[in-house]
């Protein structure tokens, strides 16, 4: 597979998309977790099979039907909920957690439509 000159930087940019940006997302988690009372160790621990299981899914099914939680069922008042939770606890992580569910909203509507994007 060859890809052209002016797409490099995309093709890059996906790599850190699925490795340094999966690290920052699992670590914001372990902080959340922190911030719930949760060890640091403990959350790992508890992260694990979540995780792995969440990243086989996508493996195996794609990432529109890997998707699960409340975003995926529909549950906008567990969403907002937790929205003002973090928002409480870390204004930028809320902002991070708003953004990254848009973006998972419009992956619960590929799913509900069976729509895949081009």
């Amino acid at each position: 597979m060859q890809i052209s000159a002016q797409r490099k930087s995309v093709y890059h940019a996906a790599a850190v998309f699925a490795s340094n940006y999966l690290v920052t997302v699992l670590d914001v988690a372990v902080e959340a977790y922190a911030a719930a009372g949760v060890p640091r160790d403990v959350a790992l621990n508890m992260m694990e099979p979540l995780v792995r299981g969440t990243v086989d899914n996508v493996f195996r099914l794609g990432p529109t039907d890997a998707l699960t939680g409340p975003i995926a069922r529909g549950d906008i008042a567990t969403v907002v909920n937790q929205y003002r939770a973090i928002n409480t606890w870390d204004k930028q992580y809320a902002l991070l957690y708003k953004r990254l569910g848009k973006t998972t909203a419009n992956i619960a509507v590929r799913k509900r439509t069976g729509t895949v994007k081009s």
